[in-house]
């Protein structure tokens, strides 16, 4: 099951998806995206994956080609973060991941055993 919302916002299109993004639903999210493009050919669009638990391979690509074609993607959780990562990175590995601050030098090894009791 998958609930779409489009609505206008500041002149931005926002189509907002909650649930599982998934078989027939990808063809759903696609209709609706070509209807807002097609009422509103120069508006901007921007997809929020606002509670997003699964999105499968063909929901996937939909994603990717709405990003390449100029529709921003945002998220909001820490699953529809790392599908919205993948997507718009063209990885696996998130960005939060891969833009993390690196621990410095001066952490001291840890050596020994250590019981917990």
């Amino acid at each position: 099951m998958l609930r779409i919302s489009a609505e206008q916002r500041d002149g931005t299109w926002v189509l907002k998806l909650e649930g599982r993004l998934q078989g027939e639903w990808v063809g759903e999210v696609r209709r609706s995206w070509r209807h807002v493009r097609d009422a509103a050919p120069s508006a901007p669009i921007r997809v929020e994956l606002a509670d997003v638990q699964f999105v499968d391979v063909t929901g996937k690509v939909l994603l990717a080609e709405m990003h390449r074609v100029g529709v921003e993607i945002t998220a909001r959780g820490c699953l529809a973060t790392a599908i919205r990562d993948e997507i718009v990175t063209g990885s696996s590995t998130p960005q939060s991941a891969v833009t993390a601050r690196k621990p410095s030098g001066s952490a001291l090894p840890i050596r020994g055993k250590m019981e917990l009791k």
